[in-house]
């Protein structure tokens, strides 16, 4: 026989049944309990279902499914159809005995505990520790137990038929995760429709939460917003983009052509190739040394880059 105990703030269940066991009587209500994820355990392509079916001498009394938010969790299944079979046990007449069958351990452990963070699974445990005449039970999924088949094939059909079940609210983590997928999207549509920051767009057009360990000279380079006489022209602070060397004053020409900075050149691309040439060298930690080196060597010797 299954054993319910209440010690030190949980529910001890013994005496957990086979799967084969015979639990029906004259004088008991069975009621078999569960919520099916198929799939690799987590949902089928229509969503997350719960269902409980109740049997009473040999007679299918009743059932119960729903259909949760696609979002919602295995686990969050198994404890709404779990809670709603209790609930619907705790109304039966006093002198019958609930025997609820679970195929999901975990759901089981959550509810012998009065202080768990699932608050479905808080609400079990208080129906369970004040109505000692139901009892809950493992049986083993996908074993040829009749209720458990029937109830998980009820929990497949309120995928696809029933309306949403609106009780069970969702995971905070999933939450957490939706928001920083919409977060990420709203952000992605703002960096591809923007009209600023288009030459660091060229390198990095798709948005991400990892750091870049980009640092200062980095910055100035790709953005060419710099110590660079292009820039001060584009900019109306100079009437003249020219390097005192001669040639146009760009980020681009410091780091292949530049007579002054010739000690960190890199071999200039085609000009049909020059972003596939920024997205390497932002790449490559020596070209970005160099790039370092450029930068601060400009900054410490602006009088030698002043337009001619």
């Amino acid at each position: 026989m299954n054993r319910c105990c209440a010690e030190n703030g949980s529910l001890s269940f013994s005496g957990i049944l086979a799967a084969n066991e015979d639990t029906f009587s004259d004088a008991s209500a069975t009621i078999v309990a569960d919520a099916v994820i198929p799939m690799n355990g987590s949902k089928t392509e229509h969503g997350v279902g719960a269902a409980f079916c109740v049997l009473t001498n040999d007679i299918w009394a009743y059932q119960w499914s729903a259909k949760l938010n696609d979002n919602n969790t295995v686990f969050q299944a198994e404890l709404t159809a779990l809670h709603e079979a209790v609930i619907y046990a705790s109304h039966l007449p006093n002198h019958n005995t609930s025997k609820i069958h679970v195929d999901n351990r975990a759901s089981i452990m959550a509810s012998s505990n009065s202080k768990s963070t699932n608050e479905t699974a808080r609400k079990i445990f208080k129906i369970l520790i004040s109505n000692p005449r139901i009892k809950v039970s493992w049986v083993k999924a996908h074993a040829g137990n009749i209720g458990n088949e029937r109830a998980d094939q009820l929990a497949k059909d309120a995928t696809q038929h029933r309306q949403p079940y609106s009780h069970t609210n969702l995971p905070k983590p999933r939450i957490k995760g939706l928001l920083r997928k919409r977060m990420l999207e709203e952000w992605q549509t703002l960096w591809k429709n923007g009209d600023t920051g288009r030459k660091i767009y060229n390198i990095m057009p798709s948005v991400s939460l990892r750091p870049t360990n980009w640092i200062r000279e980095d910055v100035i380079f790709f953005s060419q917003h710099g110590p660079f006489p292009a820039y001060f022209k584009r900019f109306h602070l100079s009437d003249r983009d020219y390097c005192s060397c001669g040639g146009i004053g760009t980020a681009l020409h410091y780091a292949t052509e530049c007579i002054y900075t010739v000690s960190w050149h890199m071999r200039k691309p085609a000009p049909n190739f020059k972003k596939e040439w920024l997205k390497r060298v932002t790449n490559n930690l020596v070209s970005r040394q160099k790039i370092r080196g450029i930068i601060k060597f400009i900054s410490e010797n602006r009088d030698l880059f002043r337009p001619l």
